[in-house]
């Protein structure tokens, strides 16, 4: 039995690996104590812009139509408007209109249909840990084109990046080796311009996030229980992962 295995942890993921770099206290909170964290404005823009998109490029709505779904997706969840949340509202209309502007050129996207609706489509790669254990890291692709050869995931963003974050670089790779057949790319939208980037050696990011799952292995073999890693994992109680959920922070870590 691995590490991972140990706690229960069937696999990982880029947003999993990113969250245990930056925040590995919030990482067991949530993957090895089983807390639930709630979301935040800005997470549920980007979803109610995605599924705005999709209606648009993926089903006979209108532009307009498929705005309105985007904006009763965000309303579901926050429908009395405080400053945060009005600002993330706001960004809705302008960037639906400007993803479907890029994406029109590649035309109609491959969508996974079940039960009505279009999905995601799941990819997966396993990486070998030192004791000849298997894991596997499972991502999900935005949009599908396989006539061009070509995966593009959907970023939308309050600020232009000229260069993918570390983070994004990883998702990328992941996406990448997945589907080795096709490019990978990512498109960022404000709602005043969008850009396409793609960065980074998906090989050499690979091999960095191995030793980083092998060291996690390691951590969990260490520790004896979840109690046991939350008293020896690194706390940052100012983590603004912790938004929302202070009662958690305050459960687990006592202060």
């Amino acid at each position: 039995m691995n590490g991972f295995e140990k706690f229960g942890v069937t696999h990982l993921s880029a947003s999993s690996l990113n969250l245990v770099k930056n925040a590995p206290d919030v990482w067991m909170a949530q993957k090895l104590a089983k807390k639930r964290f709630s979301g935040s404005p800005a997470m549920t823009r980007g979803i109610a812009i995605e599924d705005a998109v999709v209606a648009a490029m993926a089903t006979p709505a209108t532009i307009d139509e498929a705005i309105d779904i985007g904006h009763k997706r965000f309303d579901k969840q926050y429908p009395i408007g405080d400053i945060k949340s009005t600002k993330e509202r706001a960004m809705i209309e302008p960037s639906i209109r400007l993803s479907v502007e890029a994406l029109a050129q590649y035309g109609k996207p491959d969508f996974e249909e079940k039960a009505g609706k279009f999905g995601q489509e799941k990819v997966s790669l396993s990486t070998h840990l030192n004791d000849g254990s298997v894991l596997e890291i499972i991502g999900y692709l935005d949009l599908v084109y396989p006539d061009h050869g070509l995966v593009i995931d959907l970023k939308t963003t309050g600020r232009m990046p000229s260069v993918m974050s570390p983070e994004h670089q990883l998702q990328r790779a992941i996406y990448s080796h997945a589907k080795g057949n096709q490019a990978v790319k990512f498109l960022y939208v404000t709602p005043k311009k969008f850009v396409f980037l793609e960065d980074g050696d998906p090989g050499a990011i690979l091999a960095q996030a191995k030793v980083q799952i092998q060291r996690l292995n390691d951590f969990l073999l260490t520790v004896d229980s979840v109690e046991h890693a939350l008293s020896i994992v690194p706390h940052n109680p100012d983590s603004f992962y912790w938004n929302g959920a202070e009662q958690t922070r305050a459960e687990l870590f006592g202060t």
